[in-house]
């Protein structure tokens, strides 16, 4: 009759008295210390992040790089050959434990990954289930370990997440993820361990490496950090279409659009309905017609005009409005978060006030001088000599002599009088000798 090994048991350590590092025996290693260079490194890795933040899209996108040995959030480089890739992907078999998905989500995560690439191959070496028995040492934990070995190539374990595997084990979460801890040792594998969860979160200090994913204002883009023992502290900004599973790293012009439309105060709902005339409109507008189209009041359209246009968020020329084209291309994906601002019709804009004049001077902010009102991307070129004022078009005139007077001539004697006596002589009658 054979005993079950307990936990300590299935995953101890073979004993090692103490010794010197130089009588250390020498451990060829099976396996490379990396699933994904310079990203996932073999051992425990937490994969944290918000609800809904992306966190199982991305697992299934690194899962899809290994299965296919492609360098990921394709970076791969035509000038260098597959072993010089900094993002470099070793190929093999992967597992995921889905146990938060059902069947049909599974069915749905599979038609996005066609969709995405349309020639992929049959992935033969990517097992899933989301069901699994209790993690104990002669059930759960015991027929994980025979999968797992069972295939000689396992490179990856995606357990998502946390709190489903829970109810699995009895015990803390210290527990479960020293336990983690030692099968990814032993089997020079990488885990890695979705849960929602922050950034600061105490769970970090128990796991070998963390990465850390945020959705960014925009929803089409994320902001992956790394950090772990074998990590150099790294952010990568990714973009992932929403209809779509392929991450990519943002372009330069994205992150440029991106950090204009994350300052202080950019989406409040009134400049949300701004840019959403503009872009519908796609041209230039007045503050007459803008103030119009949305029934708002002239001079908080006026104001509320001008400090979007210096907050790069519009551009404008001579009164008029659009968008600035640095943001021009991010602006269909960040409406598509909020779907009930006001819907303007484009025949009810009224035309171009005429009497609005091209030399209309923009409201002024307190807050800023008035060399940051002119546009940066504006030349003279675009100035119509007929538009200045002709006093201030004339030529410069000389300034005019200054007058010199003269001091007058007994200015030491009124600075200093002489001192008088008692017995003075009437002030008009006074006079001054020298």
């Amino acid at each position: 009759m054979t005993t079950t090994p307990n936990l300590s048991e299935l995953f101890a350590r073979p004993d090692m008295p103490f010794t010197t590092f130089t009588d250390l025996p020498v451990f060829l290693p099976t396996h490379e210390p990396w699933i994904i260079q310079n990203l996932l490194p073999v051992g425990l890795t937490l994969l944290s992040g918000d609800p809904r933040s992306g966190k199982s899209s991305l697992a299934l996108q690194l899962m899809l790089d290994i299965a296919t040995a492609t360098p990921p959030f394709a970076t791969q480089d035509p000038a260098l050959d597959a072993a010089s890739q900094y993002l470099r992907p070793f190929y093999g078999t992967i597992f995921y434990l889905a146990l938060e998905s059902s069947a049909l989500r599974l069915q749905e995560i599979y038609t996005r990954l066609t969709v995405a690439h349309p020639d992929l191959p049959p992935l033969t070496n990517l097992n899933i289930t989301n069901t699994w028995k209790p993690f104990t040492a002669s059930e759960g934990l015991h027929d994980l370990c025979d999968w797992l070995r069972s295939y000689p190539d396992t490179r990856l374990l995606v357990i998502d997440n946390l709190a489903s595997l829970r109810p699995l084990f009895k015990g803390n979460d210290r527990e479960l993820l020293s336990i983690l801890r030692r099968l990814a040792e032993q089997l020079q594998i990488s885990i890695l361990l979705l849960h929602t969860c922050k950034r600061s979160s105490p769970l970090v200090s128990q796991v070998d490496h963390h990465l850390h994913l945020k959705r960014l204002p925009v929803s089409t883009f994320y902001l992956l950090s790394s950090l772990g023992s074998l990590l150099q502290p790294t952010s990568y900004l990714l973009h992932c279409p929403s209809d779509l599973l392929s991450f990519r790293i943002a372009k330069l012009d994205e992150s440029l659009a991106l950090t204009t439309l994350s300052a202080h105060k950019t989406l409040t709902p009134e400049r949300l309905a701004l840019l959403r005339l503009f872009h519908d409109y796609g041209s230039f507008l007045t503050p007459t017609q803008v103030s119009a189209a949305l029934q708002l009041d002239y001079d908080c359209t006026r104001q509320l005009l001008s400090k979007m246009a210096k907050a790069s968020l519009l551009t404008a020329s001579r009164g008029r409005y659009t968008l600035h084209p640095a943001i021009r291309l991010l602006i269909p994906s960040l409406l598509t978060q909020y779907p009930f601002l006001p819907k303007i019709t484009i025949a009810h804009i009224p035309p171009t006030d005429p009497e609005i004049s091209d030399s209309d001077p923009e409201p002024s902010d307190p807050d800023t001088s008035d060399s940051e009102t002119f546009n940066l991307n504006s030349s003279d070129s675009d100035l119509d000599p007929s538009d200045l004022d002709p006093e201030t078009s004339s030529p410069p005139q000389p300034p005019p002599t200054p007058l010199h007077l003269m001091p007058p001539p007994n200015l030491p004697a009124l600075l200093h009088p002489k001192p008088q006596s008692l017995t003075t002589t009437p002030t008009t009658n006074r006079t001054l000798t020298t």
